[in-house]
Formats: C-alpha cells, structure tokens, sequence
C-alpha cells in the first residue's frame, strides 16, 4: 500500500483512494491536479476523497445526459444522423449531401474491409441507409401554388 501526498503535506492511502474512486491516481501530482480541477481544497480527510468522487460524478452524469439529449436531437431533427454517427459523419441535415457522404464513407470502408464480419456490418448499415435516406424520408420540394385557371388546364384539357 502507498501513500500519496498532496501539497506536501495531506496524505491518503492507495486503499482508501481505490474504496472512493475505484481506481488509484498515477501519482501524487495528478491527485492534487484532480483536487484544484474540481476546486476541492484538501486536508487528508476522507471526505475530501467523497467530494472528489462526487465532484467526478457529477460531471460525468451532467456529460452523459448531454450527449443523450444531443443524439435524441439529432435523431428527431434528422431521420438519419444516428446512422451516420456510426461511421464517424455529422448529418448536416441536407439529405443530398448526407446521402452522398454516407454512399463515400461506405464505399471506402467497405474497400478497406478484409474479414467476413466487417463486410456483414457495411451490409447492414446499408440496409439501414435504405429505410433512413426512403423516400419517405426525403424533403419535399415546395410546389408553387396550383390556380384554378392551372387547375382547369391540366384537369379540363
């Protein structure tokens, strides 16, 4: 078991970091840096190793609830981004554009392939491309507005 000091002065054992934080720092320097990023002033106590993992927490839930409600944005505005983001392309929202990287990006990982289960992937993803870039998917263009007189012309003639 060791010791790690912060300031020259606080300790806390290996053990007891391992028990609050379920891991043990690389050295006594990335502890104190740990500390003074989450503005914990340390005074050898245990609880400072509860705030520290609180603090840690905290973060990472505030993270993770951010990239939840990113990838739920993204996947309501556009039908496809959840697709892309597994090939490492942000939807842009223009469904040509997407379309087209999509088909690249497929294309060269496809080439780059070299087992049986990679090539399966590629082919699900492109199964999926399907359902997500379907024309139900695809924004209408704007129609101008029919008159009755265009109206009477292509129904009347």
């Amino acid at each position: 078991m060791s010791n790690f000091t912060v300031n020259g002065v606080y300790q806390y054992t290996s053990a007891n970091l391992y028990s609050y934080l379920g891991r043990v720092p690389t050295s006594s320097r990335a502890l104190k840096d740990a500390f003074n990023e989450y503005g914990i002033n340390p005074t050898g106590s245990n609880e400072d190793l509860k705030k520290l993992k609180n603090a840690m927490y905290k973060e990472y839930t505030e993270q993770v609830q951010e990239q939840i409600n990113n990838q739920n944005s993204a996947r309501n505005d556009i039908p496809w981004a959840g697709l892309l983001a597994q090939i490492g392309i942000q939807a842009t929202g223009d469904y040509d554009k997407d379309y087209s990287a999509f088909n690249d990006a497929i294309r060269l990982l496809s080439q780059s392939a070299v087992d049986g289960q990679a090539m399966a992937y590629f082919a699900s993803l492109r199964s999926e491309a399907s359902l997500v870039f379907g024309l139900s998917n695809k924004p209408q263009s704007e129609q101008e507005n029919l008159t009755f007189y265009a109206y009477q012309y292509q129904h009347l003639s």
